[in-house]
Formats: structure tokens, C-alpha cells, sequence
């Protein structure tokens, strides 16, 4: 179980050490403080690339996978776990799979990674990503109690 935050003095933008980065410009995490006992954090997209092996599988599926362990690897960094998560949005390149519907694995691979939490979450098909090869990305945001409050 992840620990509480010291909280920041001002905005902080960060990469965990184990999740570099596709492109050096890019923050992984932001985290404000919103209040003296809260913290807001943000992670941006995540994508189904490695972070070790820099590689971008070409299965929708195991895109899926990836970008959920990115997901987990920043929640970590931040002492955040998925019942601090207070948003999610998901965009599926073909989401409707070229008429065929919303890829049946996908659906139970999301409620079992998400345990029981449900926090809301939006679904949008888009036509591309940032990269022809990325098929799937995840935003979260989550608000984590500081830690000694």
C-alpha cells in the first residue's frame, strides 16, 4: 500500500525514476497542493511503450497492459493507490474496431485492473494518438490525503 505525500510547496511536475519519459519535454506527473490536507495529482497519458525496453507492442491488448503498469508505476511514485483516483479518460484508437464493437477483453481487463473502485470514466474513440504505433492511452487524476493529517 502506497504511503501519504509530503505535501508540496507549489506545483511539481516529475517522472518516476523507473518511467522515463518518449520525449524529454514530457512530465509523467503533477502534483499541486489544493488544500493543507489534500494533493491534487495529474498523470498525463499514459501509452502502451515500455519504459525499460522502449519498445510499443502492436496488439491493441497488450498496449492495454503496458499503459496500466505505467499507470500503477506512477501512482506508486506519488503514494497514491486506485481508491484516490477521482477521474479517468481512455482514448482508443478504432474504438469500434472497424464496426465489429468495443473489443470485448479490453472491458474485463480494465474492471479487473481497476479492482473495485469505479471512479468516473470517460471512453473516446480518436483517430490517432501522438505516435501511428500507439493504439491506447489513459489519463487519471487522483487526490491524495498529505501525509500527517
Amino acid at each position: 500500500m502506497a504511503k501519504p505525500l509530503d505535501p508540496p510547496s507549489q506545483n511539481e511536475c516529475f517522472n518516476p525514476p523507473s518511467h522515463t519519459p518518449a520525449v524529454p519535454t514530457y512530465s509523467h506527473i503533477s502534483r499541486i497542493p489544493i488544500s493543507p490536507t489534500h494533493t491534487l495529482i495529474s498523470l498525463a497519458g499514459q501509452i502502451g511503450r515500455d519504459s525499460r525496453t522502449h519498445i510499443t507492442p502492436p496488439t491493441f491488448i497488450e498496449q492495454v497492459k503496458i499503459s496500466f503498469a505505467n499507470v500503477d508505476k506512477c501512482l506508486d511514485a506519488v503514494g497514491a493507490t486506485k481508491a484516490d483516483i477521482v477521474q479517468v479518460r481512455q482514448y482508443i484508437v478504432d474504438l469500434l474496431r472497424g464496426g465489429k464493437g468495443v473489443d470485448p477483453e479490453y472491458r474485463g481487463l480494465y474492471a479487473e485492473w481497476m479492482g473495485g473502485c469505479k471512479p468516473p470514466s470517460t471512453v473516446l474513440g480518436v483517430q490517432c494518438l501522438a505516435a501511428r504505433e500507439y493504439l491506447f492511452e489513459i489519463e487519471v487524476v487522483c487526490v491524495v490525503r498529505n501525509r500527517d493529517s
